[in-house]
């Protein structure tokens, strides 16, 4: 994301939560220590910023530690901007948000139901952001999973690892469900990097994304079979939980460019070294 940024002409400074941490190589001009779930620490943010992209949180932990950071620190970088008259906020949410989602179709306004802590700590993050709306032009984006070789909570990137381990087998379910709920990292940044460059920012409290083109799952799983040269089986299981698809058509009317669900899988590949012949 920064380096998509950077390309743009943006000067970008990164965070990292130790100075301790290895930065070689990370795409930012410039970069400062910041912990989340330290309020003190975001004294280190000073001087003058157009706006913040704030991608990080916690995923895993308990669920006092996963609102401490995703949630609560959302709330401190508002303070500093707040403090520091920074006028925009892009915020990367998840799908998450939606809690259990009993619908063939979400979009930004779909219901928002039972939610586990993640979830809920993201909501809480959208929330924040849209209490000082008055003053701070803030807009949640709700990503599925983001393909790229740095990510690997969601359960495609949890199978290609298993699949490069050689597992015997990986279990999925819904092989017969067009799937569209994932983004490549490059084309989130770009989006991103659309909404920085608009006058003023979508009328949306947060916006859904996801690929064009949806693939079956058993699709996909034989794509990710051939391209990790997979020998073992994929096993298709019953799911209590329903699947749905993404409708993302608002995005596209705010300047979001979406691609297919197979150059993205293409793209992730390249990603990893491993190609699709």
């Amino acid at each position: 994301m920064g380096r998509k940024l950077q390309a743009e002409g943006h000067s970008v400074v990164g965070t990292v939560r130790s100075s301790k941490i290895n930065t070689k190589g990370l795409p930012a001009d410039e970069l400062i220590p910041l912990d989340l779930e330290n309020e003190g620490s975001f004294a280190n943010i000073t001087g003058s910023y157009n706006a913040f992209v704030h991608v990080a949180g916690a995923s895993l932990g308990f669920p006092y530690e996963v609102m401490r950071s995703t949630g609560l620190g959302t709330l401190y970088l508002i303070n500093t901007a707040t403090k520091l008259n920074v006028k925009r906020l892009i915020h990367i949410s998840g799908m998450d948000v939606f809690g259990t989602v009993s619908t063939p179709s979400v979009n930004e306004v779909s219901e928002i139901n039972y939610q586990r802590a993640y979830g809920l700590a993201k909501w809480a993050a959208e929330s924040y952001i849209a209490d000082v709306s008055e003053f701070i032009e803030g807009i949640s984006i709700r990503s599925p999973a983001i393909a790229g070789l740095n990510h690997h909570r969601h359960f495609l990137a949890q199978t290609v690892q298993k699949m490069l381990k050689g597992d015997r087998s990986v279990a999925v379910s819904n092989p017969n469900f067009f799937f569209n709920n994932i983004i490549h990292e490059d084309v989130l940044a770009n989006f991103i990097s659309k909404l920085l460059s608009q006058p003023k920012f979508p009328n949306f409290q947060a916006l859904v994304v996801g690929s064009n083109e949806p693939m079956s799952l058993e699709q996909i799983l034989n794509y990710l079979a051939k391209i990790t040269l997979y020998g073992g089986e994929i096993k298709w299981i019953e799911s209590s939980v329903k699947p749905f698809s993404i409708d993302f058509s608002n995005s596209i009317k705010c300047g979001y460019e979406p691609i297919t669900v197979l150059e993205t899988l293409n793209m992730w590949a390249k990603n990893l070294g491993l190609s699709y012949s």
